[in-house]
């Protein structure tokens, strides 16, 4: 009875720590969802009240994005991506499923369509891989030549 009663500590405490880590990215699944993939930088973000799409009014934030590479989709230079979150003077808003956007931050975007203009991630905040100053995917051993790979494949 003790050794059931220590495994199932053990197994709550793992599937404790993955659900904080978060579910993973299936790469090919996005990439063939997704209108469009860019390997690109956040040049400059505006942060402002907004409405989403399901009528709540809240903070939304505009990323200007200097487009590097284009995976998929047809390329532009730039692409406007909107997200749930961000600061308007000194009220923020941090939601939990969507990446904050910072002015500097280069990542894998995996874009649609926004029903009101622009970009918006595929998948919410799934459809941003950060990337470090090594071209690894923030926290992981994924590079961006992985996710290139993977992203033509998915289109084959």
């Amino acid at each position: 009875m003790r050794i059931l009663i220590a495994l199932s500590a053990v197994c709550l405490t793992v599937a404790t720590v993955s659900a904080s880590i978060g579910p993973g990215v299936d790469i090919a699944t996005s990439a063939k969802g997704a209108k469009k993939v860019v390997l690109a930088t956040v040049v400059d973000v505006q942060s402002t009240f907004d409405v989403n799409d399901y009528g709540d009014r809240l903070i939304m934030s505009r990323a200007l994005l200097q487009v590097e590479e284009t995976m998929k989709g047809q390329h532009q230079p730039s692409v406007t991506v909107t997200v749930e979150g961000g600061t308007v003077g000194d009220l923020t808003l941090n939601v939990s499923d969507m990446p904050k956007m910072t002015k500097g931050d280069r990542a894998v975007f995996f874009l649609d369509d926004s029903t009101r203009g622009g970009q918006v991630p595929h998948g919410r905040g799934l459809g941003v891989l950060k990337l470090d100053a090594t071209n690894h995917v923030v926290d992981t051993t994924l590079t961006v030549d992985d996710i290139r790979n993977i992203v033509s494949a998915a289109q084959r």
